[in-house]
């Protein structure tokens, strides 16, 4: 990455202090909740919601009663490490990937039967991300996470870092509230470690020359362009972008080191093997501890699309490494003392998602195709723990109609999307959510 694109994905451009007064006020409001930090964690490729937060017994749900239900838990099919049980965790039923989330039920909600109104990856992706229906594919307004980045201000060297998520923001908002994209957990090292953004590969005597003329100090008191307001932002942003290459943050992401041995352990991390969901969880963390970031996006599972045999043994174990990577995320955050006092998990809100979910039956090739029946997980700050909102049928999991300020299923009742998940999102930190034109859910709000 070079300087200019660095200034730019980390907000520290020419022009994003130049706000107008509208957005300082709408900044303004949200001034008492700086204290917060966020998490997105997508898997990707649209989950099995049978296997983890929606499911059903397989005891009462059978092969030889799939034609009159239309579900079929399938778990016999799971490699054999896998329980053929439900789990009861909390008074809440999951499934056998839930993994070690099961342990934790105290620090989060769970959220049923979302409609997602589509079957298509790129619509359900770009509708959870941000929290409003795409206009087709194109996705329509901010990230979710950019709205939070935005009321939280830029304080943060990289306010928000996104880690294998799509991140989008309208151009009325300021740039430091757009994601800077990371490609991989070792990307983050070398874009920390570079001098002033001058690449490793440029020959070290005209590197010399570059960083000397970065350095260099300039007069301003030739008046014209370089005395003006704008200059003066500029030559600020640049030295923060200078400063934060300059901290050594960048050791803090050298897990192989001797001094991130207990973050290794804690996630189970080889050295050699980060790009993994336990990389990425430990990655999402260090950004939060370190504060490097204030909002993260990360995709702590990947490869979830699975239509035929792969399902049963791949699908599975992906989804609950995505789980229990989660798991070490929020234990890490319980863990670590945040600035002021209290936990870090105290003060971070996460949310888990995924573009949809799969069929309730398997297909004749043996795997689950899209169901627009959707789920998310809710936990950390703001959130009431250890509840269940909204549900899904037991007639093929199609979603049920819910009463918004219960939670609970009701004839009377509406569908829930994928905006009222983000507004409570936003809403447990008291971030106002009237960009995504939905009420949240009471019931899950502190």
């Amino acid at each position: 990455m070079n300087r200019r694109a660095f200034l730019a994905r980390t907000g520290l451009g020419v022009g994003s202090l130049a706000l107008s007064g509208g957005l300082l006020q709408r900044l303004a409001r949200a001034a008492e909740s700086t204290d917060r930090y966020y998490v997105f964690c997508y898997f990707e490729g649209g989950w099995d919601h049978l296997l983890a937060l929606d499911p059903r017994d397989p005891a009462e749900f059978t092969s030889a009663a799939v034609n009159e239900t239309g579900i079929e838990p399938a778990w016999d099919l799971l490699p054999a490490d896998f329980t053929r049980q439900l789990v009861v965790a909390g008074g809440i039923r999951f499934g056998p990937a839930i993994g070690e989330m099961a342990e934790l039920t105290d620090h989060f909600s769970v959220v049923r039967g979302i409609n997602m109104a589509t079957l298509t990856h790129e619509v359900g992706r770009r509708y959870f991300i941000t929290g409003r229906p795409p206009s087709g594919s194109t996705a329509r307004g901010s990230s979710v996470a950019s709205l939070a980045s935005w009321q939280l201000g830029s304080a943060e060297p990289v306010p928000h870092l996104s880690l294998s998520v799509e991140s989008y923001l309208e151009p009325d908002l300021p740039a430091y509230a757009a994601a800077m994209p990371v490609a991989g957990v070792d990307s983050m090292r070398y874009i920390l470690r570079e001098n002033l953004g001058i690449p490793t590969l440029v020959r070290p005597g005209v590197k010399d020359a570059l960083a000397r003329y970065w350095e260099r100090a300039r007069s301003c008191d030739d008046g014209g362009a370089a005395s003006s307001q704008l200059a003066e932002t500029y030559r600020d942003n640049r030295a923060r972008a200078v400063e934060l290459v300059k901290s050594d943050l960048w050791r803090e992401f050298e897990f192989s080191q001797p001094q991130l041995a207990s973050v290794r352990a804690h996630y189970g991390l080889s050295p050699t093997q980060l790009e993994t969901p336990f990389g990425r969880a430990a990655l999402a963390s260090q950004a939060i501890k370190t504060g490097l970031s204030r909002v993260v996006s990360v995709a702590l599972a990947g490869q979830l699309d699975t239509h035929d045999g792969q399902w049963a043994a791949q699908h599975s174990t992906r989804l609950r490494d995505g789980f229990d990577a989660l798991a070490r995320l929020i234990t890490d955050l319980r863990d670590t003392e945040a600035p002021g006092g209290g936990s870090l998990l105290d003060k971070t809100t996460l949310v888990a998602f995924s573009e949809f979910g799969r069929t309730a039956r398997l297909n004749s090739r043996g795997g689950r195709d899209h169901l627009l029946t959707n789920c998310a997980l809710l936990a950390g700050a703001g959130i009431a723990p250890g509840r269940v909102v909204g549900s899904s049928s037991d007639n093929a999991m199609g979603p049920d109609l819910v009463d918004l300020a219960t939670g609970q299923p009701s004839e009377d009742g509406v569908s829930l999307k994928p905006e009222h998940v983000m507004s409570t999102v936003l809403a447990a930190a008291g971030i106002p959510a009237d960009r995504l034109r939905s009420e949240p859910l009471p019931s899950l709000l502190l």
